[in-house]
This record gives structure tokens, sequence and C-alpha cells, in this order.
């Protein structure tokens, strides 16, 4: 009596070798990062709506948050993430005085902003606490971030990963770089 050998077609081992990537890449999204849809124009011109970024949750551990740092966070004062830019780390001194910005007492020039803040916009000098940091959007006028009150500076615990790598559009594919 003969041996039956069933052979796999190629539909089936195509869907294993699917399935097996859907595993995959859900573990990574879990434990390493996490798939954002961006929502509104605080980013802009760095990140528009309906952009899909992704962050590295394990990023803080061989990355501390640096100016120019694209961070997710969560805030009470908000629902869902945040993605907001890192403008002063723990221990620096903030102002923004007429609509400009300075860290230190050195006025900041940022070319990744869109466009200069309105001159009504003042923040008294303030210093970012131990283990917080200051995000503000790139789209200064169109942006909830830590110049309002009901979101502050930001807890290390609050972050959410560092923004890595834009999926959408696919004309943007690639890192997502300060």
């Amino acid at each position: 009596m003969g041996t039956l050998v069933m052979k796999k077609t190629f539909l089936r081992e195509w869907l294993e070798w699917l399935a097996l990537a859907c595993v995959v890449a859900s573990v990574i999204i879990l434990f390493v990062g996490r798939i954002i849809i961006i929502s509104g124009d605080s980013m802009r011109p760095t990140l528009e709506d309906g952009d899909i970024v992704i962050t590295g949750k394990l990023s803080a551990i061989w990355h501390q948050p640096q100016p120019g740092d694209i961070y997710g966070f969560t805030s009470e004062a908000e629902e869902g993430i945040l993605i907001k830019r890192v403008v002063a780390v723990p221990g620096d001194l903030i102002a923004i005085d007429g609509g400009i910005l300075s860290v230190n007492g050195a006025v900041q020039q940022e070319e990744y902003i869109n466009g200069v803040m309105g001159p009504w916009t003042n923040l008294e000098p303030m210093l970012v606490p131990a283990d917080h940091y200051f995000l503000m959007g790139d789209n200064r006028d169109r942006s909830l971030d830590s110049r309002d009150p009901a979101i502050g500076s930001i807890d290390t615990g609050q972050l959410q990963g560092r923004v890595v790598w834009r999926l959408w559009p696919l004309s943007g594919f690639g890192p997502v770089v300060p």
C-alpha cells in the first residue's frame, strides 16, 4: 500500500506565512512600538493629519528624550495619545515672550516649525521639573501642548514612545528624523 503525501498548495503556504507575519508584527507592536494615526494639524509641516507613524516604546531605555525628538504622551486633559516635539528637558529654564521661545536664555532657532508663534503667546519663565519634559507642536498657533496649564510639563511616566517611523503616506515612508 502506498503512502499518501499531501502537498501544500501555494495559497495555504502563503496564508501560513501571512499568519506568522501578523503574529510577529503584533508582538513587536505590543512590546516594542505602537502604530498611531495622526489626527489634526498641530505637528504640521512635520506630520500631517492622516499620517501613520510608529512610536518606539522602549526608546527611553537607550535614548533619553532630547530637544527636537518627537514623542507620544498621554494627558488627563485629552483622550488618546498626543504627538509633540520635546523643546526642553529636566532642569531647563523655558520662557516665551511675544511668541519667541527661549530655553536657558537662548532664543531657539527651529526650522521645523510652521511659522512663528503669534506675538500674543507668552509663558513666564519656568524651570522644567526633574523627570519632566516640555513638549510643543510644530504648528505652534494650533497646538494643545505643555503651554496649556491642563497639560503642563510631561512626566516621564506619561511618555508613550518616540516617533521613529512614518508608514503613511508612502511618499513619506521612512524614519522620522528630528
